[in-house]
């Protein structure tokens, strides 16, 4: 008997190649305390770390550092020329970048990849999907108990976690899903700092809900499962008012790439480095090139500069 079904085969990365600028020529003292640390947020961490260990393979004899902060004050870092790069998931504000022409900066923004706002539950939750009309709802401070997402579910209040208030998660939040209205942060919501830490809240928690880079559940180089334990699950998210299990989506590479996650941010690269040959410049480039973009595909976000197909397999 032959049975006929489609499976996604995978993802192929079809990548632009390019030139890799070297970190050699003289600079002068300000601008190497400048140049010592590129900016973060720190939710970007796993994959970051990622790209500058892969970079340092490349070019040895560069000396560039990380510096893992909030989204907020990573941007105002490079807008006040205390950092010539920064890692975000939202471009430079018209004022933003006015600001640095005005110092005679020319900014370069460029798209890396594409990750998932992750919803996180402890494994315990007898629930597995929600409706995206639904997490509005919670983190707008609408409703705050699980049995008013569902009759069946305990009375029990829902303890969602952030990392920071000015990261990107949170920003994501406000501009993306809110739709400019600002998330509640008191009573039932809660900051916790870091992004590993809203993992283990949940997995201490049975009635907790985390939020989280996509890239915390997905690394595919953790042979441990060191990045995350087994103690949380994650939602799938439908766009539908009712989320069912067939018209809901966890946020992996294929569901980003066929746009059926509705919560997906682009992570970018942000760089003023004045010299096409300096550090941060030659690191920001190195993330759009194959090698780099190989990090974010093994990470478990979808790379930019990506094209991918789905085949037909048909099983004897």
């Amino acid at each position: 008997m032959k049975t006929s079904f489609n499976v996604t085969v995978g993802l192929t990365l079809l990548l632009v190649l390019g030139l890799l600028p070297s970190c050699g020529g003289k600079s002068n003292s300000d601008y190497n305390e400048i140049a010592k640390f590129f900016a973060a947020d720190e939710s970007l961490s796993p994959v970051i770390n990622e790209e500058l260990d892969a970079y340092r393979m490349r070019r040895k004899d560069c000396a560039i550092d990380t510096l893992y902060t909030n989204e907020y004050d990573a941007v105002d870092m490079l807008v006040n020329r205390k950092t010539w790069l920064v890692f975000t998931t939202r471009q430079l504000t018209p004022n933003e970048t006015q600001i640095l022409n005005e110092k005679r900066l020319k900014p370069k923004t460029m798209p890396l990849a594409y990750d998932g706002m992750a919803i996180i539950v402890n494994k315990d939750n007898p629930d597995s999907i929600i409706a995206a009309k639904d997490f509005v709802r919670i983190i707008s401070g609408e409703i705050s108990c699980w049995n008013e997402l569902d009759p069946s579910l305990p009375n029990d209040t829902i303890r969602v976690a952030f990392d920071n208030p000015k990261s990107a998660t949170v920003r994501f939040c406000n501009d993306s899903i809110l739709r400019g209205k600002e998330m509640k942060t008191t009573g039932n919501i809660r900051a916790v700092q870091t992004s590993r830490e809203v993992i283990s809240y949940v997995e201490k928690h049975k009635n907790a809900m985390g939020v989280i880079g996509s890239m915390w559940l997905n690394d595919q180089r953790d042979s441990t499962n060191a990045t995350y334990g087994r103690g949380i699950k994650v939602m799938s998210v439908s766009k539908a008012d009712v989320a069912t299990p067939t018209n809901s989506y966890d946020p992996s590479q294929y569901n980003i790439a066929y746009d059926n996650y509705p919560f997906i941010r682009t992570v970018y690269a942000i760089v003023t480095d004045p010299r096409s040959n300096g550090e941060a410049r030659g690191l920001g480039n190195f993330c759009i090139l194959p090698d780099g973009q190989l990090v974010f595909f093994h990470a478990g976000l979808f790379p930019a500069r990506a094209e991918y197909s789905v085949r037909d397999v048909v099983i004897h």
